[in-house]
């Protein structure tokens, strides 16, 4: 789980630190989320740790965000399919590249705070649980939008 956890801290710079300077930051960035999606995918479920360690604190959106447009102030909005199934209905919807990053970090950096806090088993669970229901999509949205913006 190590590899998780130096993801995470790589990831989680671009929310917690104003300024982070390296030259290639897109491609970076683009490598620590393939490398971050690889760790769910290679998952085995991930059995939850029954012990109650109360609630993870809620980091703030705002100043993650703003240290993200401080980071790559060239992300910006995006046209997307919101239903790949359904091309007939209106399919399409605007995203927000600042908005995916942001809250990718803020997940992680509730992943973060478990790992260093509560247990690894449930931080792994958590990171799991938050992949699957939230963070996944905003992962496949922005590796989908740099691409297409950086190359």
């Amino acid at each position: 789980m190590s590899e998780l956890k130096k993801i995470i801290d790589d990831i989680t710079a671009f929310g917690v630190h104003p300024k982070v300077t390296m030259t290639t930051k897109h491609e970076h960035l683009k490598k620590l989320l393939v490398r971050m999606y690889s760790e769910f995918l290679n998952l085995n479920q991930p059995e939850a740790d029954d012990t109650d360690y109360g609630e993870t604190p809620d980091f703030d959106y705002e100043e993650i965000r703003k240290n993200v447009v401080s980071n790559f102030p060239e992300l910006g909005w995006y046209g997307t399919v919101i239903e790949m199934e359904n091309i007939d209905e209106k399919p399409t919807l605007i995203g927000d590249a600042v908005d995916d990053l942001a809250d990718i970090i803020k997940d992680l950096l509730a992943v973060k705070w478990r790992f260093e806090n509560t247990s690894e088993a449930d931080a792994i669970w958590y990171f799991n649980f938050l992949m699957y229901a939230h963070t996944e999509q905003h992962l496949v949205d922005l590796l989908k939008y740099l691409k297409y913006k950086f190359g």
